[in-house]
């Protein structure tokens, strides 16, 4: 069903975790209609402190090709940072929603949100990551969430403990669920087919056809120019890229021959001995509010002592 053109699955969180690989592989499904871009950014203004939503009729564009199918669906995964707000918007204006949010080791992940930002040009590429820690650091507690901070929000970003029970008090296991990256990457296909099972549809044959290429992979680039057109052409041609994804991989491929620079190293052990002790209490806090929900199979980093 179409559910008048609003979607019914949501994968809202979070940055730099798999989401773009999760939305790509789902969109293939036949009983999965997506969003032609895959960030509709809809509620993503309660995050930042807004009170109301634009109309629903713009956020409904985003899904005018969808008809028939049993799933309606868009990933901004900027929506789990809103919390309470955000959630409760989600339920009110979609009623009977599937909400998905993938979840990564800490570290790894404010790593990849910092390799991320030097692509999209927000960070001088020569940054050190014990610079930029401190600058995420110096933004006072009550800024971070901004629009304005966003570059800084590697940090706070794994954080997951913040914003995990206001999500559970909207959304119920059946409606909720979490994945884990780790997992994800290790076993796409299984995470795919527990996906599957749990909205209720099919998994055999579709697991088969996909190719489990990493999308939206964060990389150093040599020339600043020819990365700022790149970036620029991504973004212009989305809806295209979607709709042509043999065509994306290909000229990705090639682009990646062309200007993928060096890897300039990287988690030094003293730093990621400060970060350990730093994300130690929320991952603890996670792990306890995972388990008193049934969560049994949690990743490495969520096994605590």
């Amino acid at each position: 069903m179409d559910r008048d053109g609003l979607p019914n699955l949501i994968i809202a969180g979070v940055n730099k975790s798999g989401t773009t690989s999760l939305f790509t592989f789902l969109s293939a499904h036949p009983e999965i209609c997506a969003s032609r871009k895959k960030e509709t950014l809809y509620f993503l203004p309660l995050r930042y402190g807004a009170t109301e939503l634009p109309p629903i009729e713009e956020y409904r564009q985003h899904f005018r090709h969808c008809s028939g199918t049993r799933y309606v669906m868009e990933a901004t995964p900027g929506y789990f940072y809103g919390g309470a707000a955000v959630a409760r918007a989600i339920s009110e204006r979609l009623g009977d929603v599937r909400i998905l949010v993938m979840l990564r080791e800490p570290i790894s992940r404010l790593f990849s949100y910092f390799r991320f930002k030097k692509s999209m040009l927000d960070l001088d590429p020569d940054l050190p990551l014990e610079e930029y820690i401190r600058l995420c650091e110096s933004v006072p507690p009550g800024e971070r969430n901004t629009r304005e901070n966003n570059t800084y929000w590697g940090i706070e970003g794994g954080f997951y403990a913040n914003y995990i029970d206001q999500w559970f008090e909207v959304f119920s296991t059946d409606h909720l669920r979490i994945l884990f990256f780790e997992q994800f990457i290790g076993d796409p296909r299984s995470v795919l087919e527990g996906v599957c099972s749990w909205l209720g549809l099919e998994s055999r044959g579709f697991v088969d056809t996909l190719a489990y290429t990493v999308e939206n992979r964060a990389v150093a680039y040599r020339s600043r120019t020819l990365q700022r057109l790149a970036l620029t052409l991504n973004w212009r041609g989305e809806e295209f890229w979607r709709s042509h994804p043999r065509i994306k991989r290909l000229l990705r491929r090639i682009y990646y021959a062309l200007n993928e620079g060096r890897d300039r190293g990287g988690i030094p052990p003293d730093t990621r001995a400060y970060l350990e002790a730093l994300y130690d209490p929320y991952n603890q806090r996670l792990s306890a509010a995972l388990a008193s929900r049934g969560y049994v199979d949690l990743p490495d980093w969520l096994v605590l002592d």
